[in-house]
């Protein structure tokens, strides 16, 4: 009699032993597939065929002079409005790396920007640029992109990371603003600068 009650005893505490291993198992799985997987890196953007990326989008005007923008329209008109309401950086901002550049926030101690941060739709044109100059031996020169505040104005499409401001040592601006236009930016400006910010070339995209 007590061995047959003590080998009962047994059995129940078996199974809720059992029980209670696959109930932890199934909490331990299920708390698991709840972790978020971590982001993956962004890997520079690569076109089959390679020499897509390089391919011009457009004919380049016979000039470009100083003052002069493409197409003859307003920025707001070619790229947009800024809409600060619909902009999230979280969501609209991407980073790119690119030793061929030469960055002013990676070489300005005074800069607490990061010139490599712009809007999601500025990545085809701003890399197919890079493309463009570096082919004719140029390092192209990134003097400012995404700016929340400070220094532009309340509608620049800076504070987007919609707008760049470009130079190059190996050419001029006039040739730099062709290969913009070029490149697919949907308004160039080949700007004449002011006391705080000289000449460069002012491009931007829709979103």
């Amino acid at each position: 009699m007590y061995r047959s009650r003590h080998n009962g005893w047994m059995k129940r505490h078996v199974v809720a032993l059992c029980l209670g291993c696959t109930s932890a198992v199934v909490v331990f799985a299920v708390g698991i597939s709840r972790i978020p997987k971590a982001p993956e890196k962004h890997e520079p953007l690569t076109l089959t065929p390679p020499s897509a990326l390089i391919l011009p989008l457009r004919q380049p005007p016979a000039t470009f002079p100083p003052g002069t923008y493409q197409p003859n329209k307003r920025e707001s008109e070619a790229s947009g409005p800024i809409d600060l309401g619909d902009f999230s950086a979280g969501r609209d901002l991407t980073y790119i790396e690119d030793d061929r550049v030469w960055w002013e926030s990676d070489n300005d101690t005074n800069d607490v920007e990061c010139d490599h941060t712009v809007h999601n739709a500025m990545r085809t044109p701003f890399e197919r640029v890079i493309e463009l100059v570096a082919e004719r031996g140029g390092t192209l020169k990134v003097q400012d992109t995404y700016r929340p505040d400070r220094i532009h104005n309340d509608r620049s499409l800076h504070k987007e990371g919609r707008a760049i401001d470009l130079t190059c040592n190996e050419m001029s601006l006039e040739e730099l603003a062709k290969l913009c236009w070029q490149a697919g930016f949907d308004w160039v400006y080949n700007e004449k600068g002011s006391r705080s910010n000289g000449p460069h070339v002012h491009a931007s995209v829709a979103r």
